[in-house]
């Protein structure tokens, strides 16, 4: 009987240690997908990382637009009226590709450049 006791509690023990490691790797990798500090980085992740980040990355760039050149707003909003997250990543991996000499740069400098291209 006791020894019964004793293995279910080990076994508890090591399941509950398999759980904390388990959910230290989730955060780890959540928090490394978060920070993109040059395009070198930016390619390293999945594409669904990068669409996610090129969507935020078009709503800050639309936001100060509408805050610093409302002039611009318009023009810009006319311009990508309908477009989704994956046509933002083609229309910047597209620019990323022609120009591999800028992927030492921040991806938000970089980005800024390629939606100005258009």
């Amino acid at each position: 009987m006791n020894k019964k006791i004793i293995l279910i509690l080990v076994l508890l023990l090591l399941f509950s240690m398999l759980l904390i490691d388990y959910s230290y790797l989730q955060e780890k990798e959540k928090k490394e997908l978060l920070v993109f500090s040059s395009v070198n980085k930016y390619l390293e992740h999945t594409d669904n990382g990068k669409m996610c980040y090129v969507k935020g990355l078009f709503d800050m760039y639309s936001y100060l637009v509408s805050c610093y050149f409302p002039e611009l707003y318009y023009e810009t909003i006319v311009k990508f009226n309908n477009m989704t997250p994956l046509q933002l990543k083609a229309i910047f991996d597209k620019y990323l590709e022609e120009h591999p000499e800028e992927w030492h740069f921040p991806v938000a400098e970089i980005f800024h450049k390629a939606i100005a291209d258009l």
